[in-house]
């Protein structure tokens, strides 16, 4: 099984490991087909806008044109200029993100940036409290992944998910993965919880 983060370490040991994420990470297809995508997109939205601008004004100059289809060319503009704005701003959100961690020397840095600001933080392993499998529901599918969780929540921080071929993998596999995880981190102590989807935690 393998995991969808991709963790960088040295061949010979596990540690130390670094995560990069990037919010445009794209490469090969996936970035050409993507690309291509955003500017059908962008240019079918412009042509709307510049199109419903005509039929406006032959409305006012040319009888045969029905009056509707100036609201109708106001709604098109009105959607299309809203959906241009939501559209940049999701593209700009993703292209400002970015995401580090690395573990070194029992230490967490933990690192983010958005374009809403910057957040920083650094935390001994020692004070994690567990290697939790947790699963949850994302439209509709179900899912899990591997956390190393942290009293304060906003220091947790996922450290194995599924590809999507093995989101409903057995049990039984999911737990060997926890108990290869809970190995990696058994050094600091770190204890592992198996959370089904009907339960709480059950330490293990």
């Amino acid at each position: 099984m393998q995991n969808e983060l991709i963790w960088e370490h040295p061949e010979d040991s596990d540690f130390p490991r670094t995560l990069v994420e990037r919010g445009l990470d794209l490469k090969g297809k996936a970035r050409f087909f993507f690309y291509a995508s955003v500017t059908i997109a962008v240019i079918s939205m412009v042509w709307v806008v510049m199109l419903s601008i005509r039929i406006m004004q032959l409305s006012r100059t040319d009888p045969t044109v029905p009056s509707y289809y100036a609201t109708i060319a106001m709604i098109c503009i009105a959607i299309s200029l809203v959906s241009l704005h939501h559209f940049y701003k999701v593209f700009a959100d993703r292209r400002a993100y970015f995401k580090q961690i690395e573990i070194k020397d029992g230490s967490v840095s933990f690192l983010e940036i958005t374009r809403e600001g910057r957040r920083e933080w650094q935390e001994k392993l020692r004070k994690f409290e567990t290697i939790s499998l947790r699963h949850y529901t994302y439209r509709k599918l179900d899912s899990w992944y591997i956390a190393i969780v942290h009293a304060d929540n906003t220091r947790s921080f996922p450290i194995f998910a599924p590809k999507e071929a093995d989101r409903e993998a057995p049990e039984e596999a999911k737990r060997q993965i926890l108990a290869r995880m809970g190995s990696l981190f058994s050094p600091f102590k770190l204890v592992t919880s198996y959370e089904k989807k009907a339960e709480k935690e059950e330490q293990s």
